[in-house]
């Protein structure tokens, strides 16, 4: 992923060495809601295109939810890559 401000490739961290920015100070914004196992490949492709992603649930261990609102996952990405990420996501096979 390259810096939304100076447009250098961030480092490992998603950091700017230039200008310093850092996107987990980004404004993220949730791009898809799913159920489980969807989350996994849809993180492993967006990673694989060097989109920072954060998978959002409520899952608990205890308490083992596979339905409801309690099952859904929402996968988040920077603001600055949503749009990115949604045309990524679109190129999948809808039964995902």
């Amino acid at each position: 992923m390259d810096c939304p401000n100076c447009k250098i490739p961030l480092n490992d961290d998603y950091h700017c060495t230039a200008c310093n920015y850092n996107v987990n100070d980004a404004e993220w914004v949730i791009i898809k809601k799913v159920y489980s196992p969807q989350e996994l490949i849809i993180q492993s492709v967006l990673e694989a295109y060097g989109i920072p992603v954060k998978v959002l649930s409520r899952e608990v261990a205890q308490l083992p939810v596979s339905i409801g609102p309690l099952a859904e996952v929402k996968i988040a990405v920077p603001a600055s890559e949503a749009d990115t990420a949604l045309q990524l996501l679109e190129e999948l096979p809808d039964d995902l």
